[in-house]
């Protein structure tokens, strides 16, 4: 790893490239640790700096144990010999004309993206 020229805002001191900096946080009552992330780390007082690529890795994976605002619950009916569930209107009305939609699984969950 090599020293850049970035110094630590806590006390002035350069820091280092390091890819060992281990990020925890308290999501929806859970604990989530995510392990082996890159950054830099002050040499004086080891304060961590998380890098671009390591924030991103963050986001993508805290947002997984984000529970939605508002859940709709729905029966899933059948029209035509196929399972159909009904959109709310409070979720079909901002969607506007979009028409297409990918599905997929996660766990026991439909996610739907529309576009």
């Amino acid at each position: 790893m090599s020293e850049i020229e970035i110094k630590c805002l806590l006390c002035g001191t350069k820091t280092r490239e390091v890819d060992d900096i281990n990020f925890t946080a308290t999501i929806e009552g859970r604990e989530v640790v995510i392990t082996r992330l890159t950054g830099t780390r002050c040499q004086n007082c080891g304060e961590e700096y998380l890098g671009a690529d390591s924030l991103d890795k963050v986001e993508e994976v805290t947002k997984k144990f984000r529970k939605p605002v508002v859940v709709f619950k729905r029966k899933i009916t059948t029209s035509g010999g196929r399972r159909v569930i009904g959109i709310p209107e409070e979720i079909d009305r901002p969607l506007g004309k979009k028409e297409n939609v990918n599905l997929w699984l996660e766990g026991d969950k439909i996610v739907a993206e529309v576009y």
